[in-house]
């Protein structure tokens, strides 16, 4: 597959971070060689003493080579315990069970090959033997594929270390001399039944392992990785353990070292990044899938509700979405629902407390905002609340010009202004909004109320009137696990009256909080932030700008990750932002506010340093992890590389 690229840019050469290490010692993968070693046990007892039908016999020999093949897999890549020797140990115990004439440093060196040079002729890719000649001969092919690593190793045993090609030798001499005596005893039917299960299970392995992961598929690995390995969906429930996981083959070949049980996983956390870049798949009866219609197909077959953890790995991207209603809320704000196509529903998943961004063209200028869904994630509704800011574009345009069947450029979810929620869990949630703010606070309200039946939420909510206080009606009827205090600066007779500070908080939530939420001004947020204790959520809104005084000014080579497309530009230290810098090279990176507030322009760094002017949206761990907030971030080393996809 050809990629075209602009100027200036590359195909990426790295890949999404599969969250999975290789393990001190891979328990599945270790009882897996237990339990087939059973097994083996038992098919011995049956063809030895116990007198059973080879019809038994015979397919217990070929589960054996079969699972087997699994261990000696993953030995090949390391994947059994980081302790070398150990992991290289399993691989010794399993391979006679695979193919009893070869060795283990033989198969590692031949299986790497065909890691190295998947899909090329078979002269180089051995494994290419499995696809090649008619239709008709490709059964054969598969039983024999051990027959050709024998003669694709023959050609380059001269070139192979002679510590692993003797002992390769002699292994072969004695197995082969030993086979050839067996059949001259009593005990050649034994042998034959033996080793008929063997190539059974062989031929299973080359259709499973090889042919089916890389039949039809053109890219090489040097081409595009990700085109030339498949996944093959569908009948997962049995497919995926009946086949030792090897239907996410191509997970395999992205990150050899991950224990095959672990491949689903990998899957799941980088879906939309392996999507993104046009990963081959197509569904357990061979039809090729586009990252479209697999993206349909797997909202038809499977259930996949939006958690925070995936939430927060989809990349945010901008689709036209047709506005179903504008509805006034009060006398200076609007709520906007937006009509989502069923082939977008997932894109529009939601988890409480995300926002989303809007994107119009207004008097020709383009103009972005941000704003907080406001709907329960139950209802799995897209509707943001809007208030009119004085001067504000964007606030006016929407609650003056907007109407029901406009179309909008919708960006999907971003933000992770939310907890993990337990439905056993009963916890004391307390939030403070001012204004709008609460837009951001009130999906988290009713979510978890709904979700966490024993938990309770106390809100204090600031506002000048209550003729002003957006969602008033809403709060009120969402029951007594909810306390409102509501906090109003410009009415007399108020309960409270004023302005939020933080012992006014202290008064009306005295007691212990499991997490606190916070949406408003940044020197709200910033002075309550410092009084409050325990695990305190924070989202701002009228940012102001910052600049860090930065100690180095140095040139910087900054190469960012795009949708799988590499860009590199140079940028000082103190000049523009990253973000700004990458706009003006014509890339199209995420953002909306520019402000450091809604956490849209983040980016993961994987190589030098950059810091930010100012950061609302980051948490210490996303931080701490390497990710900034591009809008906010500045180069301090002389390369930086970013990735927007991570």
């Amino acid at each position: 597959m050809t990629v075209s690229t602009a100027p200036g840019q590359q195909r990426v050469l790295g890949l999404p971070d599969p969250g999975e290490k290789v393990p001190g010692l891979a328990g599945p993968t270790a009882a897996l060689y237990v339990g087939t070693l059973a097994l083996f046990v038992a098919e011995v007892y049956g063809v030895l003493a116990g007198g059973w039908t080879p019809w038994l016999t015979i397919p217990m020999g070929a589960a054996v080579t079969f699972l087997m093949f699994s261990v000696l897999h993953e030995a090949t890549h390391h994947a059994i315990s980081t302790d070398t020797r150990l992991n290289n140990l399993f691989g010794h115990l399993s391979q006679p069970f695979v193919a009893t004439y070869t060795t283990f440093p033989m198969i590692k060196f031949i299986h790497i090959e065909h890691h190295r040079n998947t899909n090329e002729p078979k002269s180089v890719d051995p494994d290419s033997w499995t696809s090649e000649g008619p239709w008709w001969q490709l059964p054969f092919r598969w039983m024999s594929i051990d027959l050709w690593y024998l003669v694709f190793y023959l050609r380059r045993i001269f070139e192979r270390p002679k510590s692993e090609s003797v002992p390769t030798v002699l292994a072969f001499a004695t197995v082969m001399g030993t086979f050839g005596w067996l059949f001259t005893t009593s005990y050649a039917g034994e042998l034959a039944t033996f080793l008929i299960g063997q190539r059974i299970g062989l031929g299973i392995l080359a259709w499973w392992f090889d042919y089916l992961p890389h039949h039809g598929l053109t890219a090489t690995q040097r081409d595009d990785k990700y085109q030339a390995t498949r996944v093959r969906v569908g009948g997962e429930a049995w497919l995926t353990p009946l086949f030792v996981y090897q239907n996410y083959h191509l997970i395999h070949h992205l990150h050899p070292s991950i224990p095959f049980y672990r491949y689903v996983r990998a899957w799941r956390r980088n879906e939309q990044a392996y999507l993104d870049r046009n990963a081959a798949i197509s569904t357990w009866f061979g039809r090729s899938l586009t990252p479209s219609e697999y993206r349909t197909w797997r909202r038809i077959t499977e259930d996949l509700r939006a958690t925070p953890d995936r939430a927060g790995a989809q990349r945010p991207l901008f689709h036209a979405l047709r506005v179903r209603s504008v509805a006034p809320l009060t006398s200076e704000s609007s709520v906007v629902t937006f009509d989502v196509p069923a082939d977008l529903a997932h894109e529009y998943r939601y988890v409480q407390g995300q926002h989303i961004t809007l994107r119009a063209i207004i008097d020709g200028e383009e103009v972005r905002r941000s704003y907080s869904i406001t709907a329960p994630v139950s209802e799995g509704t897209l509707r943001v609340a809007v208030k009119q800011i004085e001067g504000g574009r964007f606030s006016t345009y929407v609650n003056n010009q907007l109407q029901a069947g406009d179309i909008l450029d919708v960006m999907s979810p971003t933000g992770r202004f939310h907890t993990a929620l337990e439905p056993a869990a009963k916890r004391t949630y307390a939030a403070v909004a001012a204004g709008s703010g609460i837009t951001a606070i009130l999906s988290n309200i009713t979510t978890t109320l709904e979700t966490e039946p024993e938990s309770s939420f106390t809100l204090v909510y600031g506002n000048r009137t209550s003729d002003s206080t957006m969602f008033w009606a809403e709060l009120h009827e969402l029951g007594d696990r909810l306390t409102v205090h509501h906090v109003l600066s410009r009415e007399p007779g108020a309960a409270h009256s004023g302005r939020i500070t933080a012992d006014l908080v202290r008064e009306l939530v005295p007691q212990d909080v499991d997490a606190w939420f916070l949406c408003g001004p940044q020197q709200l947020v910033e002075s309550l932030s410092a009084a409050l204790p325990g695990r305190v959520l924070t989202e701002v809104f009228h940012t102001e700008q910052a600049h860090v005084d930065l100690a180095i000014d140095v040139e910087s080579q900054v190469t960012v990750a795009l949708d799988g497309v590499e860009s590199t530009f140079e940028l000082r230290s103190s000049g523009d932002t990253i973000l700004d810098a990458a706009l003006q090279q014509g890339l199209e990176p995420p953002y909306s506010c520019a402000g450091g507030a809604c956490g849209t322009c983040r980016a993961k760094v994987l190589l030098g340093k950059a810091v930010m002017d100012q950061n609302h949206a980051l948490d210490n761990d996303e931080v701490a992890t390497g990710y900034v907030l591009t809008c906010q971030a500045h180069p301090v080393t002389e390369e930086l590389r970013l990735d927007y996809d991570a």
